[in-house]
């Protein structure tokens, strides 16, 4: 009796792992660009040189003080200073899940902050800006297409 008590434990556990790891497996091949921000929260920040998450691309965990750094995002990425054409925040839902994308390295002056789960899919047509700083901070209200130098979390926008 308890050997096929163990043999029923261990065959829905095995169960269990086979169903929770479905969905992280599948994230992981389909990977940000071809699911939804919403749908995939891996704790990055993202940036794709060309509209609609393509050309190149890189993603940060952490801070990064300039997006010309490669060393400061994962593998691969070619750097992404002044290049960004689309961006996606994947942060985790709770404290720090907002992102905060400045015109100045070692974020400084004017910023534009994108919400966690949000995908602005294509900068080019001046709809997202620079809208927080000064009035009189060099770059306030203009495109943020071509023009993000670094980044930091948040907890507000």
């Amino acid at each position: 009796m308890k050997k096929r008590v163990g043999m029923v434990l261990a065959s829905a556990a095995a169960l269990i792992s086979v169903a929770t790891s479905v969905p992280v497996a599948q994230a992981a091949q389909n990977g940000p660009a071809a699911s939804g921000a919403r749908a995939f929260a891996d704790g990055r920040i993202h940036a794709w040189s060309d509209p609609n998450q393509r050309g190149d691309h890189c993603a940060w965990v952490g801070f990064s003080r300039d997006w010309d750094n490669p060393s400061s995002a994962d593998p691969g990425c070619p750097g992404m200073k002044n290049r960004a054409s689309s961006v996606a925040n994947y942060g985790i839902p709770g404290g720090r899940d907002k992102v905060n994308l400045y015109y100045n390295e070692d974020q400084g002056g004017v910023y534009a902050c994108i919400g966690q789960g949000d995908t602005w899919s294509d900068l080019s047509g001046g709809r997202y800006i620079f809208d927080h700083g000064w009035w009189w901070w060099e770059a306030k209200n203009t495109s943020i297409d071509n023009n993000i130098a670094s980044h930091g979390w948040t907890d507000s926008c």
